[in-house]
């Protein structure tokens, strides 16, 4: 691991820049359940971490064999809001390893600009950015496709094997392996237990992440 190795480093969002998804996980369970797709947490955390949101609503309407209702994703989005200003928090140690990292950095992630503008504003994290901001509604395709690190790397005018990406779900190590690209997998879930959270780091590495850590702080070390 030389020191010179890496010219950019990508991070994805949720999850690894802000702690959004115990926040989301729980709004997406409570509302598919009122609406006749009973659901708990736990599944939403183990089925759907690191899926893009079409694809989560797709596999919904496949597995209970009927459509949601038209207002679903609205009647989400709204609730989301309304508990992300309340309770959104950047990720433990985050900030102080953005201030440290001195290479190019952007982020590239599933969730719309929309979302991801929303959360870094919310937790003080958008200036650090400065506009590098890459998501899957750029491209054709949402992670475990290639596509949105390909277009981040292109973008930033980086090959893709001196890219660093910082992943928490194994959709997005999928992706960010399939280019080439060295992949850290960062598996602290607040909202998990230790079990799940061993599943996972062994999750991440099966799935091509060369470095699994479990503390934000430890990633300036790494790279």
């Amino acid at each position: 691991m030389g020191k010179n190795r890496f010219e950019l480093v990508i991070f994805d969002c949720d999850g690894v820049l802000v702690d959004s998804e115990p926040i989301l996980n729980r709004i997406f369970a409570e509302t598919l359940t009122e609406a006749g797709f009973p659901i708990t947490y736990t599944e939403v955390t183990q089925k759907f971490i690191g899926k893009s949101l079409k694809t989560c609503l797709e596999i919904i309407e496949a597995s209970y064999n009927k459509p949601l209702p038209k207002n679903f994703m609205e009647l989400c989005k709204e609730r989301e809001m309304a508990l992300l200003q309340q309770e959104l928090q950047a990720v433990s140690g985050i900030k102080e390893v953005l201030e440290q990292i001195t290479l190019p950095k952007c982020v590239a992630s599933n969730s719309s600009h929309r979302h991801i503008q929303m959360v870094l504003k919310l937790t003080g994290l958008l200036h650090k950015f400065d506009g590098k901001i890459y998501s899957a509604n750029d491209v054709s395709r949402p992670k475990p496709f290639p596509d949105v690190y390909l277009y981040a790397a292109e973008q930033m005018n980086t090959n893709p094997e001196y890219c660093a990406v910082i992943e928490d779900s194994v959709p997005g190590v999928q992706a960010a392996s399939a280019d080439g690209m060295t992949v850290f997998g960062y598996a602290h879930h607040s909202d998990v237990s230790r079990q799940a959270s061993a599943r996972l780091r062994t999750a991440l590495a099966e799935a091509g992440a060369k470095i699994v850590f479990n503390d934000m702080r430890q990633l300036c070390q790494l790279l």
